[in-house]
Parts: structure tokens; C-alpha cells; sequence
């Protein structure tokens, strides 16, 4: 009787491919949340000046109504924004390491059945220590045809890494007293981007370092 217990190499790519759903889904989430908290831009929007009596009311400040739904929409848009970011960069950061920590046991001639991750009290992903702050050239991916396009995203990983662990209390890197506060915000904010495309493409690169585990059982 033929056995129904999926290959190891079959559950762990399921796994890394459940990383990569979670950031798609949360990038998409992300993006709506930062179009929705757009459209109650104060300094776009334009108050209409009109006031109602509220009776009892002690405050001598006008109680403005179109002012107070706009603080109100745009206040709890700007909270549901920054929720989401938070949700991307977990979840991005999860995929993209993931998917390098599993790379990285197959080529070492490993078989995990499975992602192994951390979570923080709070919910949040622990790098694994392996790929931490940023993966590390994985060789044994040469002859991958997008070989060259992951070096360059590992790469891009890289530059951030370092950055994205010291904010996040993670890690002590050397960081210069005086730096560029708006580069600083720049290259955060571009973490989770750099994270998921990283992630995409070590999902690829997984597909391929497994090749020759699948091969036996194709037969």
C-alpha cells in the first residue's frame, strides 16, 4: 500500500510557500491602509469652518464638527497603518529569512520537515541564527539561472540588515554618533520591500536546491 506521509522536502516547501502568503497578504493590507490614511490628509483636505452649540460643553474652543470627524478617521486610519507596517515587516522578514534558513540546511545536506522560527513575547519573528542579521552567500547556487538576482536582493538584505536589527534592539552594529536621520527612515521603510523581494526569490531558489531530492521520487 502506497504511503500517504508527504516527503519532507514537500512540507518544507509548503512552509516556506505559507511564509510568502502571509507577507503577500500583508503587503497588500499595508498598502490599502496607506491609501486609506492618504485620503484624511489633513494638509490635503480642506475643513469646512462651520461649529455647533454643544450644551454644558465648559471649553470656549468651537466644537467643529467636519474637524472632529476628520482628526477622528484620520487618527484611527494612521493607527491602522501603522499596525499594518508592523504586520508587513514581521511577516516580510519572516518569509525572506525563512526561506534563506532552509536554503541554507538543504545545501548543508540537511532534511527539515519544516521552517523552524521564533517568536518574541509579543508576537514578533526571531531571526534564526544562521541567516542573522542578514543571510550569507549561499553556495551550491550557481547553476540556478537567477542566481545572479538573488545575489543582488541578498545584497540589498545586506546593506539593511545591520540597520534594521540595531532599531529593533536585535543587534549592536557599529553606528556613527552622527548619521543621516532621513536615510536612516529611508532605508527602514525599505526594508520590508527589500525583505519580500529577497523572500520571492529564495522561494525560487529553494525549488531548485531541492531538485535533486525530487528527482528520486519522480520516478
Amino acid at each position: 500500500m502506497k504511503s500517504t506521509t508527504m516527503p519532507w522536502f514537500e512540507t518544507l516547501t509548503d512552509s516556506v510557500s505559507a511564509l510568502g502568503a502571509a507577507a503577500r497578504e500583508a503587503r497588500t493590507a499595508h498598502r490599502a491602509a496607506q491609501a486609506a490614511e492618504a485620503q484624511y490628509n489633513l494638509d490635503r483636505l480642506r475643513p469646512v469652518d462651520g461649529a455647533i452649540t454643544v450644551p454644558g460643553r465648559q471649553s470656549t474652543v468651537p466644537d467643529r464638527p467636519h474637524d472632529r470627524a476628520l482628526f477622528t478617521i484620520g487618527h484611527s486610519h494612521g493607527e491602522h497603518e501603522r499596525r499594518m507596517a508592523d504586520l508587513y515587516d514581521d511577516t516580510a522578514t519572516a518569509y525572506a529569512y525563512g526561506a534563506a534558513w532552509a536554503i541554507q540546511r538543504v545545501l548543508d545536506g540537511k532534511e527539515p520537515p519544516l521552517v523552524v522560527l521564533g517568536r518574541t513575547p509579543d508576537g514578533r519573528t526571531v531571526i534564526p541564527d544562521e541567516v542573522f542579521p542578514y543571510p550569507p552567500a549561499l553556495k551550491g547556487l550557481d547553476r540556478w539561472s537567477g542566481h545572479a538576482g538573488f545575489e543582488r536582493a541578498r545584497a540589498e538584505l545586506e546593506r539593511l540588515g545591520d540597520l534594521w536589527a540595531y532599531v529593533h534592539g536585535l543587534d549592536e552594529p557599529d553606528i556613527p554618533d552622527t548619521f543621516d536621520l532621513l536615510a536612516t527612515t529611508e532605508n527602514l521603510e525599505a526594508f520590508p520591500d527589500a525583505a519580500f523581494g529577497f523572500g520571492r526569490l529564495a522561494e525560487s531558489a529553494l525549488t531548485f536546491a531541492l531538485l535533486d531530492h525530487r528527482h528520486p521520487h519522480c520516478r
